[in-house]
C-alpha cells in the first residue's frame, strides 16, 4: 500500500477511535450506578469499541511514516552507491543522516526492483552496484532477492551478455553456489527456490483470464498487461 494512502488511513482510524471514546464516555456518565461498575463498563466498551481502531490506526500511521521515510532514502541511497561502487550500511547511513536500518530496509526494497540498481550484501553489511562487481557476484545476490530473473534485466544492471550470464552461472553451478535452472528458450533463470514453488504460481489473471508472459510466484505482485489488475500470489 502507498505510504501515504497508509498514514491517511492511520490517522482517519485515530480519529474514529477518539470519536468513539467520547461515545464511550458520554453514554457511560449518563448511566446510573455504582462508580466502579461504570468505570468497569465503560472499559469493556471501550476496549470493544475504540481500542482496535486506536491500535491499528497507530500502526498504519507508524508503517506509512517509516515507508515514506524509506522511499526518501531510497533515491539518494542509489545515487551514492553508484557513485561508490559499493559502502557500508554504517557508512551509507552517516553520508545520508539515516539510521541504518533505513538504509538497509531501502537497499532490500530497491534489490527486488524489476531492474535493480543496487543490492544488499547481508554478510559484508554492505550496499552494492551490481555493475562495480564481478556479474557472478551480482547473479549470487540478485538472484537470491528476486528467485528469478530474465536475461534482459540481468544485462540492463550488469552490462552482460547472454553467454557470459550462462557461462557466470555455469562456473556458480559448478562451485555449488548456484542450484536453479536456465531456460534458454524463455532466457529465464529460475532458482531453485522458484522451481519448487513454480505450481503454486499464477499463470493467469484471475480478472480477466489473460495468460501471463511470466508466472506469478507466491509473495509476488504483478500488474496484468491485459486488464491492468494488480495479480498478487498470497500462498
Amino acid at each position: 500500500m502507498n505510504a501515504r494512502i497508509l498514514q491517511f488511513f492511520g490517522v482517519l482510524l485515530i480519529i474514529l477511535s477518539i470519536a468513539m471514546s467520547l461515545i464511550v464516555y458520554q453514554a457511560t456518565a449518563s448511566l446510573s450506578g455504582e462508580p466502579a461498575t461504570l468505570i468497569a463498563s465503560g472499559l469493556i466498551a471501550w476496549g470493544l469499541l475504540a481500542m482496535p481502531e486506536l491500535l491499528i490506526g497507530l500502526w498504519a500511521l507508524s508503517k506509512g511514516i517509516r515507508a515514506a521515510k524509506v522511499g526518501d532514502v531510497s533515491g539518494k541511497l542509489i545515487a551514492l552507491v553508484q557513485r561508490e561502487g559499493r559502502i557500508g550500511v554504517d557508512a551509507a547511513a552517516r553520508e545520508l543522516g539515516v539510521t541504518p536500518d533505513y538504509v538497509a530496509d531501502a537497499a532490500e526494497k530497491l534489490a527486488r526492483r524489476k531492474f535493480p540498481l543496487v543490492y544488499l550484501d547481508v554478510a559484508e553489511s554492505e550496499i552494492v552496484s551490481p555493475g562495480a562487481v564481478s556479474l557472478q557476484e551480482s547473479l549470487l545476490h540478485l538472484l537470491y532477492a528476486h528467485r528469478r530473473m530474465t536475461f534482459d534485466q540481468i544485462a540492463k544492471v550488469t552490462n552482460s551478455t547472454d553467454d557470459q550470464i550462462v557461462e557466470a552461472l555455469s562456473e556458480l553451478s559448478e562451485s555449488g553456489k548456484f542450484r536453479g535452472t536456465i531456460d534458454r528458450d524463455s532466457r529465464v533463470v529460475y532458482t531453485a527456490e522458484a522451481v519448487a514453488q513454480l505450481p503454486k504460481a499464477i499463470t493467469e489473471c484471475p480478472n480477466c483470464g489473460g495468460k501471463l508472459q511470466a508466472p506469478v510466484l507466491p509473495g509476488e505482485e504483478e500488474v496484468c498487461p491485459y486488464c491492468g489488475h494488480v495479480i498478487v500470489n498470497r500462498v
